[in-house]
């Protein structure tokens, strides 16, 4: 089955191994099978080359990505004076697979740029973005090209828009689209000189990824990156607005498809007591993964609780579905399951008929696939919704305190 996860893709040898690992072990071993097969997608990586001059704004932007604030521990330093010296790891709190490096500016007089463009290995990297705070230059151009060399996507991107906004708008005849064009053509001028052709620049503020031109650059970076690695990068982004969350929801989709599928395999197998531990698990599994995906999992909530300044309660006061936040275990998805008719009716079923010839295997693959189906989406549309109020409950503590102001 293709899709963004397609690293998580079960074939029949893998239905079999579950199938064989429930006999040998029962349930125990089903979930231990299920579990190695899911940390193939840690091994799924990103790493991401943030380039620019001293003082562009690299730091901040990395920080802004990874949810961090400046003073918290793992955060890339910031500061008016040259604070990356040599290229610097930042790894996403959550998610250690994705990876954010600092490069040092290349315009600062200790640094020997020869010999620093000479070493590093852009190869090693799955895309560069290259910050400008004003406009670009010959050090810039460097960057673009040894990216380019090794076939690495660059994008170019114009930091600080918002402290552009707030100088400009005191001038008289102040008109902000027209300045937007302004400062566009200068940094694209800038670029044409350093010898970049048909060059694209994208605006935006580290404090508000979801104004400006951010949005625009999250889809093409989407678009150009391997299909294994869309929905770790989407997933990565922070929840700074409903649309971001609603792509999470489109990106965890087919997730949600590849493990129905998976259930509807093993549902097709006449072994007692099977389907059902299979459904359970794979249920489970998917809740528990698409919950740390949608930043609602204790880490992630914790992480942001911090950041705005009030309590994980805080976060999510107004959620009506406060399971989502709790153990996940399969007694909780069976209690899940009993708000469904259908759901129970199928997983009621499926027992009865399992030993009939033909029909057996058909119907028990078919409400396998559609239990878990069913669960998934249901489960995936609640988080969703839940991720929603708690973006909102974080919102008005960041306004109430004037946090990113």
């Amino acid at each position: 089955m293709a899709g963004v996860l397609s690293n998580l893709y079960y074939s029949a040898k893998d239905v079999k191994d579950l199938a064989a690992a429930y006999q040998r072990k029962g349930e125990k071993g089903f979930q231990l099978a299920i579990k190695r097969k899911f940390k193939q997608f840690e091994n799924v990586q990103i790493r991401i080359a943030v380039m620019g001059e001293s003082g562009s704004g690299k730091s901040t932007l990395i920080n802004a990505l990874l949810e961090l604030d400046e003073n918290k521990k793992g955060a890339a330093g910031t500061g008016s004076t040259e604070t990356t010296k040599e290229i610097t790891a930042y790894t996403h709190p959550t998610l250690p697979n994705v990876q954010y490096y600092d490069f040092p500016g290349l315009n600062t007089p200790s640094f020997r740029r020869k010999k620093f463009m000479k070493k590093t290995t852009f190869s090693q990297y799955d895309l560069g973005i290259i910050v400008t705070a004003a406009r670009f230059t010959e050090n810039d151009k460097l960057l673009a090209e040894a990216l380019k060399k090794a076939g690495k996507p660059f994008y170019l991107v114009r930091s600080k828009i918002d402290d552009t906004i707030r100088a400009e708008s005191r001038k008289n005849g102040y008109n902000q689209m027209d300045m937007f064009q302004k400062v566009r053509a200068y940094c694209v001028s800038s670029l044409q000189a350093a010898g970049i052709e048909k060059p694209t620049v994208y605006l935006y503020s580290a404090f508000d990824l979801e104004q400006f031109d951010f949005p625009k650059l999250r889809e093409v970076v989407v678009s150009n990156l391997l299909e294994t690695q869309k929905t770790l990068f989407i997933t990565a982004l922070p929840n700074t607005s409903e649309a971001a969350i609603e792509w999470k929801r489109v990106s965890l989709r087919p997730f949600i498809q590849m493990l129905s599928a998976v259930s509807g395999g093993i549902g097709a197998v006449p072994i007692p007591g099977l389907s059902l531990a299979c459904d359970l698990a794979l249920i489970v599994s998917g809740i528990l993964f698409i919950r740390k995906n949608l930043g609602l999992d204790e880490a992630s909530l914790r992480n942001l609780a911090e950041r705005v300044g009030i309590s994980v309660a805080d976060l999510q006061r107004g959620s009506n579905d406060v399971w989502v936040f709790g153990e996940i275990t399969r007694e909780q998805v069976v209690l899940l399951m009993q708000r469904s008719i259908v759901a129970m009716t199928l997983t009621i079923a499926d027992p009865l008929l399992k030993f009939v010839p033909i029909l057996g295997s058909i119907f028990g693959a078919t409400s396998s696939f559609a239990v878990t189906l069913m669960m998934l989406n249901s489960s995936l549309d609640t988080m969703v919704e839940t991720a929603k109020i708690v973006l909102q409950n974080a919102k008005t503590a960041t306004s109430s305190k004037g946090i990113g102001n």
